[in-house]
C-alpha cells in the first residue's frame, strides 16, 4: 500500500492513498483536484488507459463538509463505504463500513462456495474451512463502527448455511430450531471488531 505526499503545482495540501491501481487523492482546493484529474487523464491517455469513470469522482469531504452539505458525500475504497461522521465526544471522524456492493458480492461468493462444496467433502471439513472464512472476514472489515455490517454477514452466511446443509440429502435434515441447537454444539465465530478507530 503506498501513501504519498506533493504539493508541487499546488496551491495547498495533496495527498494520496494508494493501493494497486485503486487510489485516492485528498486535497484542499476544489481548482487542485480538478488539475489532478485533467493531468491524470492526459497522462494515462499517453498510455491508452485511462480513468474509470465509474470510481472517479470529486467529492465534497471532510469536518467542514457537514457545514456546507446537508449530507455529505461518500466515498467507496478498498470495500468499506468511507463518511463523514462524529466521534463519542463530538468531534468530527472518517466513518467507515462495508460498502453494500462489497457486502453484497461476499454474500454471493459464500453461497457459490456452499453449493459447491455441500456434497463434496465431509460436514466437519466443511465447517471447520467455513470457520476460517468467517474469521478471515471479521479479521479484514471488523473495524470500529462496522460492528453492525459484520453483524449481518454472519446471519446471512447462517442462513446459507441452513439452506445448503438440507440440501445435503433427498429429505430436510433440519428444521430452524434443530439447526439452532446444531449451532450451539459446533458454533461459528460470532462477530468481532479486530481494529479500533476514532472514539
Amino acid at each position: 500500500m503506498g501513501r504519498e505526499s506533493s504539493e508541487e503545482k499546488s496551491r495547498g495540501y495533496v495527498e494520496e492513498i494508494r493501493y494497486a491501481d485503486d487510489f485516492v487523492i485528498c486535497v484542499k482546493y476544489k481548482e487542485d483536484a480538478e488539475d489532478i484529474i485533467r493531468m491524470l487523464r492526459e497522462r494515462l491517455k499517453k498510455f491508452g488507459l485511462e480513468l474509470s469513470e465509474e470510481k472517479t469522482r470529486l467529492i465534497l469531504f471532510g469536518r467542514y463538509a457537514k457545514e456546507k452539505q446537508k449530507r455529505p458525500d461518500t466515498f467507496d475504497f478498498l470495500g468499506f463505504t468511507h463518511y463523514c461522521g462524529t466521534s463519542r465526544s463530538g468531534k468530527f471522524k472518517i466513518g467507515r463500513q462495508t460498502s453494500r456492493k462489497k457486502l453484497i458480492s461476499k454474500i454471493k461468493e459464500m453461497n457459490l462456495w456452499l453449493k459447491n462444496i455441500r456434497n463434496v467433502f465431509p460436514i466437519e471439513d466443511v465447517w471447520k474451512t467455513l470457520k476460517q472464512k468467517l474469521r478471515g472476514h471479521y479479521m479484514y472489515y471488523g473495524i470500529g463502527g462496522n460492528y453492525r455490517k459484520i453483524a449481518g454477514y454472519y446471519f446471512s452466511v447462517i442462513r446459507l448455511v441452513f439452506k445448503w446443509l438440507n440440501r445435503r440429502s433427498q429429505r430436510k435434515s433440519y428444521n430452524w430450531q434443530g439447526f439452532i441447537k446444531y449451532l450451539t454444539k459446533y458454533p461459528l465465530p460470532k462477530p468481532k471488531l479486530y481494529h479500533a478507530y476514532g472514539k
